[in-house]
């Protein structure tokens, strides 16, 4: 908690309301901030005449169509969008490219500490083996860096506006329009909600501006009533657009919780992009290292603080004494059943 502080006091150089963190627990301080989906064998590498669709979109789309069909039952409301599924499956142990957070950090620590406490997942050498770690990030910054790069991306805007079937004076309206709102900082700067400011809901975005793409096309054209900016966001980081470099990190977003375990977890996400494989990144892979990973990413990677967790059985049992375990994250019946009869520190 005291590492936690000096990174927010950090931030309120700049600020005059505590700054917003994120948190990820992880059981050993080597694994590195890749989704699941991308530490799979399929990759965005793209083939003649096959444009943006590639192995990687297959591999989740088919994993999706499947996870509807078997779950739609089970859910009271429907997600309503691809990006919302994606963090439905996430939290059920189905490969996507949303990596987890928390607004909480000791959730986040019981997250890492999880081998601790639970002796059927974990065995005593793991246990003598890792050094767990909590991922500390700052989401408003990261968004707002990657907001201030979509504004001078200028081929980055124009290949977005292909698929709006617009003529040449239209595009160009659309384009200006870009440049225009670029100049106009019209985020909050009040105390009241500076804090959450670049915050985004992906999943509204989408439903508002591309369900309807025939009345989205003439916003955009008239400048009027939307954040030409939200367009580009999804088509990035919702329509799965193939980035040809990975010069933009992953977006921090917020989503409806849709189930009491994401609730109780606080979580939040980081959906990533999907990025154009290239013969340097397989060599990269080659030796260990994934080039989709978050801490690699110039962007993202001074907004991340590692904390090494030194002497984790000792932590845990200070969890433990306070109140905390795994119920904490998972409010169902069997981890209820499993604090009664296994109320200790492994």
């Amino acid at each position: 908690m005291e590492r936690v502080a000096a990174i927010a006091q950090q931030s309120l150089k700049t600020s005059m309301s505590p700054p917003i963190l994120w948190f990820r627990g992880q059981s050993s301080a080597d694994y590195s901030l890749v989704p699941s989906l991308f530490r799979t064998k399929a990759h965005a590498k793209r083939g003649a005449g096959r444009g943006n669709y590639t192995k990687l979109h297959y591999a989740e789309d088919i994993r999706t169509q499947h996870y509807i069909a078997k779950n739609f039952h089970l859910l009271s409301q429907e997600p309503s969008s691809r990006v919302e599924w994606l963090e439905v499956m996430q939290h059920h142990q189905v490969n996507t490219r949303v990596l987890d957070w928390s607004e909480s950090s000791l959730h986040s620590l019981l997250f890492a500490l999880e081998p601790f406490f639970d002796g059927n997942k974990y065995n005593e050498e793991s246990r003598k083996k890792c050094v767990p770690c909590v991922w500390v990030l700052l989401p408003k910054t990261l968004n707002k860096r990657i907001m201030q790069y979509l504004q001078q991306d200028k081929s980055l805007q124009e290949d977005l506006m292909n698929d709006l079937d617009v003529t040449r004076e239209d595009r160009n309206k659309i384009l200006n329009n870009f440049q225009e709102y670029g100049k106009f900082d019209v985020y909050s700067q009040t105390d009241e909600t500076s804090h959450i400011d670049y915050i985004f809901n992906l999943s509204s975005i989408n439903d508002e501006l591309l369900r309807d793409r025939n009345r989205m096309k003439e916003l955009l054209i008239k400048g009027d009533v939307v954040n030409p900016y939200y367009y580009l966001l999804a088509r990035i980081y919702s329509d799965g657009y193939v980035l040809k470099d990975r010069k933009l990190p992953p977006l921090c977003v917020v989503h409806p919780y849709h189930s009491e375990r994401i609730k109780a977890q606080k979580g939040v996400f980081s959906v990533f992009p999907f990025y154009e494989e290239r013969p340097y990144d397989q060599y990269m892979r080659k030796n260990k290292i994934n080039p989709d990973a978050m801490e690699y990413n110039n962007m993202a990677n001074d907004c991340l603080y590692q904390i090494l967790i030194k002497n984790p059985q000792k932590v845990a049992l200070q969890m433990l004494e306070n109140g905390m375990n795994d119920s904490w994250l998972y409010p169902e019946m069997p981890v209820v059943s499993s604090e009664i009869e296994n109320h200790r520190v492994l």
